[in-house]
């Protein structure tokens, strides 16, 4: 009768995952080290913050270049997405899409949110009197 070798093997499987998790119980140490305990950013988005505008900052870092790994080559898009979605507790999905999403704009709304950033800066410049 195979189905009975089948519910042995499930209930020896079953045996195994009672002794882990009773393992984990009496040694939680030796367990907490293999755990992902990957820290939450403190950063979320306003509601009027669109993905798209995020996505212009990371397609203009991205073809800037100036964002590198330790070994000085460009980083990829999908590290500076990541690295995004992380900072601002964001989910991009299919960066590439959103990227190329950024670059076939019409050309008024191509870098509509970057421009807003730097109208901004311009006007704190002013308001304290730089010249």
């Amino acid at each position: 009768m195979p189905y009975l070798y089948l519910i042995d093997e499930a209930i020896g499987v079953l045996n195994t995952e009672i002794r882990l998790v009773e393992w984990r119980i009496k040694f939680p140490e030796l367990f907490g080290r293999y755990t992902n305990k990957k820290t939450l950013s403190p950063l979320y988005l306003t509601d009027k913050t669109t993905l798209i505008n995020i996505m212009e900052m990371v397609s203009g870092l991205f073809l800037s270049k100036d964002i590198v790994y330790q070994n000085g080559k460009p980083a990829y898009l999908v590290d500076l997405s990541k690295g995004f979605e992380w900072l601002f507790n964001i989910k991009i999905s299919d960066c590439h899409q959103k990227h190329e999403d950024v670059i076939k704009r019409k050309p008024g709304k191509l870098t509509e949110f970057l421009n807003g950033l730097a109208e901004l800066i311009r006007k704190e410049h002013d308001k304290k009197g730089y010249r």
